[in-house]
């Protein structure tokens, strides 16, 4: 990681290299800047993930994978926690082909009981693919909820 390393790049490593989803996707962090609430996450292109077999563009199941994995990741490493993902919304802007994807998470907000993150998703080439956001429940796993 280039930048922002911080005594919790292991927990945020172990994050993303443990889920056995995670592990076919292979996402992995490239920046982090705990200065700003940010996270980069980046994937490979591979055949795999295309939503056809002639077509080498990435299936948007697999984008939305990535805007939630990035959202969550730069939550989480600003928590020190895992925490649960609420909603989720993702628009498409242009389709990417033979190319890696870098989807880069800002925190919103990290609230007591929810967070939230903006996700851009970029091409090799910088051009927007994808934007989202994505909300996270963040209260402590042991707190009882709001009266």
């Amino acid at each position: 990681m280039p930048e922002g390393r911080a005594e919790n790049d292991d927990f945020i490593g172990t994050l993303l290299a443990r889920p056995p989803f995670h592990q076919w996707l292979r996402p992995r962090v490239v920046v982090r800047d705990p200065a700003n609430d940010t996270l980069t996450v980046a994937i490979d292109h591979r055949p795999e993930l295309a939503r056809s077999p002639d077509v080498p563009d990435y299936h948007g199941g697999i984008i939305a994978a990535l805007v939630d994995i990035a959202g969550h990741a730069c939550l989480a490493a600003k928590l020190g926690r895992r925490i649960p993902t609420i909603d989720m919304r993702v628009d498409y802007l242009r389709a990417a082909a033979n190319t890696g994807l870098r989807a880069m998470g800002r925190v919103l907000r990290a609230g007591v009981t929810v967070g939230v993150c903006d996700v851009e998703v970029r091409d090799d080439e910088g051009r927007l693919v994808a934007v989202g956001r994505c909300t996270f429940s963040t209260r402590e796993p042991h707190q009882a909820p709001p009266r």
